[in-house]
C-alpha cells in the first residue's frame, strides 16, 4: 500500500513539476565541467528547506538522474566529459559528432542512461526494503562501527592517498562534536556562539563545502581574464538523424548488460559512476564482434558507458538508505538531504516514513522516464548550455550559496560560517584532503560517538565487547578490507583508465 500511495504521489502536479525541474536542473549541471551531481543537489537543497519531503527529495532524485546524462552532452559535443563518470562517453561519442552524427550520440545516450536509470531503481526497490530489515539487529557497537565503515570506504578513495582521505574523515567527526555533548549534555567547541549549540548546521556547511569553493574559483577565473566558455573547444554540431529503433534493438545486450554492471557497481559503497563507466565500456568492447571499431565512433560504446554510469545511481541509494552508508560524494549530499528532513536511514525509513520513501524510490524510476522525453526531443538544443559564459553563472552560483546558506535560519552568522568553511574547503582540496569525506565524517559522526559511548556503557568500559558481537567483528572486518581494497581499486582504475586511452589513441 505504502508503495503505492508513494507511486500515486510522483502523479500529483507539483510533485511531476517538480521531478521535472530537478532533471533539468541536473542536465544543466552535468553538461557544465566542474559542475556534476553533488554540486547540483548541494545548491538545491536550501530550496527544499521546509519543503514537503514528498515534494523535495523527487526533485533531488530528478537532479542525480539529470546530471549523469548531462555530463554526457559536453562529452559528445565537445570531448570534454561534464563530470567524470562520462569520461568513456568521449571515446565513441565525440568521434561520432565529428562525423556529423552527433544527434544520433545524443539519442543513443539519453535512451541508454534512461535504461540503466530505471534497471537501478528497480534494483533499490527490491534490495532496500529487506535489507532495511536487516539494519533492526544492530545495537550500539554495530552503528558506531557502520559510521566508521561508511566513512572508511569514502576516504579509501581518496584520489592522492588514503591517509590524506582519513585524515579528511577524522576532521570531519572533530566537526561533528560541535554542539552539546549527547551523553552529558556539556557545550562543546561553540565558543559561546548560541547558534552552534545544536551542532554545525547542514546547509551552510554543504554550501561551504561544495558551492563557495566553486564559485570563488569561477569569480577568480572571470576577474583574471582566464574565464571562457566551452563553446570554443571543439565541434558543437549536433545535426544528424536520432538513432532508430532497429539499431537500439540490435544494442539490445549491451544495454542490458550495461545497465545490470553498473547497478551491481552502484551497490559497492564507494565504487561510483566513474569506474562503472568504464567498466561497462570495456566489457562491451569484450563482447562485440568488431572490438576494433570502438573508439572511432561506434554507438555501442556510448551505449555502454552511459547506460552503466546512470545504473550506479538509484542503486548506490541501497546502503545508504539502509545501512546509512553512503556509497559516493553525491549520496552523501543526499543523507544529508534526508537528514534535513527527519529521515534517519534504516528501518525508521520503511516503517515511520515509508510512504516518503517509496515516493522516493519511484521518482528515481520516473524520473529517468522525464530525462528520456526530455533528451530525446531537446538533443539538438542541448549544445547551447556550454554556450553560459563563466561571467554569468560565477556570480549566479555565489548568489545562490548565500541566499541558501541564509533562507535555511535567517542568521547572518550562517552566511559567515559558510565562507569560513568554504575557505577551509579551498584549502582542503589543494591538499588532496577529499571533501567528501569530510563531510561524510560530520554526518555519521554524532551517530558514531553515540553508539561508541554508549557501547561502552553497556558493556562497563570494555573495548574487547566489540569482538564478542558477531556482527560487530563482521563489520571490523569489513573495514580493514574496504582500506585494502580501496587502495587496490584506486590502482586498478588507473591502469584501465591507461589502457583504454592507449587503445583509443
Amino acid at each position: 500500500m505504502d508503495l503505492l500511495n508513494g507511486v500515486l504521489n510522483l502523479a500529483h502536479p507539483i510533485v511531476f513539476l517538480a521531478m521535472a525541474v530537478g532533471v533539468a536542473w541536473g542536465i544543466i549541471c552535468g553538461a557544465l565541467p566542474g559542475l556534476g551531481a553533488t554540486l547540483g543537489i548541494a545548491l538545491l537543497i536550501p530550496f527544499t528547506y521546509g519543503v514537503d519531503p514528498n515534494v523535495a527529495l523527487p526533485m533531488l532524485a530528478g537532479v542525480y538522474a539529470g546530471s549523469i546524462y548531462g555530463g554526457g552532452i559536453t562529452a559528445i559535443l565537445l570531448g570534454v566529459p561534464g563530470t567524470s563518470a562520462d569520461a568513456a562517453t568521449v571515446f565513441d561519442g565525440h568521434p561520432m559528432a565529428k562525423k556529423g552524427m552527433a544527434n544520433k550520440a545524443l539519442t543513443a545516450s539519453v535512451t541508454a542512461s534512461a535504461v540503466g536509470g530505471m534497471i537501478s531503481a528497480l534494483a533499490l526497490l527490491l534490495l532496500a526494503p529487506p535489507l532495511a530489515r536487516f539494519s533492526l539487529a544492530f545495537g550500539p557497537h554495530e552503528y558506531f562501527l557502520i559510521a566508521i565503515f561508511g566513512l572508511t570506504v569514502i576516504a579509501a578513495l581518496a584520489p592522492t592517498s588514503i591517509i590524506l582521505g582519513l585524515m579528511g574523515g577524522a576532521l570531519g567527526l572533530l566537526l561533528g562534536t560541535v554542539g552539546i555533548d549527547p551523553i552529558v549534555g556539556d557545550m562543546r567547541y561553540t565558543f559561546g556562539q548560541v547558534p552552534l549549540y545544536d551542532g554545525l548546521p547542514l546547509i551552510p556547511m554543504l554550501l561551504g563545502l561544495f558551492a563557495f569553493p566553486r564559485a570563488l574559483e569561477l569569480g577568480l577565473d572571470v576577474i583574471q581574464g582566464r574565464a571562457k566558455t566551452l563553446s570554443s573547444a571543439g565541434s558543437s554540431s549536433n545535426g544528424g538523424p536520432k538513432i532508430s529503433w532497429a539499431e537500439m534493438w540490435s544494442s539490445r545486450r549491451t544495454y542490458i548488460r550495461s545497465s545490470l554492471l553498473g547497478t551491481l557497481i552502484g551497490i559497492i559503497p564507494g565504487a561510483g559512476a566513474n569506474i562503472a563507466c568504464f567498466v561497462g565500456y570495456a566489457a562491451a568492447k569484450r563482447a562485440s564482434k568488431d572490438p576494433r571499431s570502438f573508439g572511432t565512433g561506434n554507438p555501442d560504446g556510448v551505449i555502454a558507458s552511459e547506460s552503466s554510469n546512470n545504473g550506479t545511481c538509484s542503486a548506490s541509494l541501497v546502503p545508504l538508505l539502509t545501512l546509512s552508508l553512503p556509497g559516493s560524494p553525491t549520496a552523501a549530499v543526499i543523507l544529508g538531504a534526508l537528514m534535513i528532513h527527519g529521515m534517519t536511514p534504516g528501518a525508521e525509513l520503511f516503517t515511520r516514513h515509508a510512504e516518503t520513501t517509496y515516493t522516493f524510490i519511484a521518482a528515481g524510476f520516473f524520473c529517468n522516464v522525464i530525462m528520456l522525453g526530455m533528451g530525446w526531443y531537446g538533443s539538438r538544443w542541448f549544445g547551447s548550455i556550454v554556450r553560459i559564459p563563466t561571467a554569468i553563472l560565477a556570480p549566479a552560483m555565489l548568489l545562490i550559496a548565500f541566499v541558501g546558506a541564509y533562507a535555511a535560519r535567517q542568521q547572518v552568522f550562517d552566511i559567515g560560517l559558510m565562507v569560513t568553511i568554504g575557505l577551509v574547503a579551498i584549502w582542503l582540496a589543494k591538499v588532496g584532503v577529499p571533501i567528501a569525506a569530510v563531510l561524510l565524517g560530520a554526518i555519521l559522526g554524532p551517530m558514531a560517538e553515540a553508539g561508541l559511548r554508549r557501547a561502552m556503557v553497556i558493556s562497563g568500559g570494555d573495548p574487547l565487547s566489540f569482538f564478542t558481537r558477531p556482527l560487530s567483528v563482521v563489520l571490523i572486518i569489513l573495514t580493514v578490507l574496504a582500506i585494502f581494497a580501496g587502495w587496490q581499486m584506486t590502482k586498478r582504475m588507473k591502469v584501465l583508465e591507461e589502457s583504454v586511452s592507449v587503445e583509443k589513441s
